[in-house]
């Protein structure tokens, strides 16, 4: 009985909320400030850049490393079949 009590209060609790409603201005203020069209700064064009050229290098090398890994790996199965079919 506490529990429903407790949970119709919070229910009810907003019932006395009062909707508030922006001034006149504040919408214009928000659109003339959303289309101001600000530069961006060449230093953080040329960060992006470089991130991106390193995360690039980064993912080439990881494909050719595996890549390399796998060769060596279906040579040395090559390698242990040609040796146990010698080996009777």
């Amino acid at each position: 009985m506490e529990k429903e009590n407790w949970i119709n209060e919070i229910l009810s609790s907003t019932d006395h909320i009062v909707k508030v409603l922006p001034s006149d201005g504040l919408y214009a203020k928000i659109q003339s400030q959303m289309n101001l069209q600000k530069p961006v700064e060449t230093k953080w064009v040329w960060l992006a850049v470089a991130s991106m050229v390193l995360l690039v290098s980064i993912n080439i090398k990881v494909v050719f490393n595996e890549l390399k890994s796998e060769k060596k790996n279906q040579e040395k199965a090559l390698i242990a079949l040609v040796t146990d079919s010698y080996n009777f």
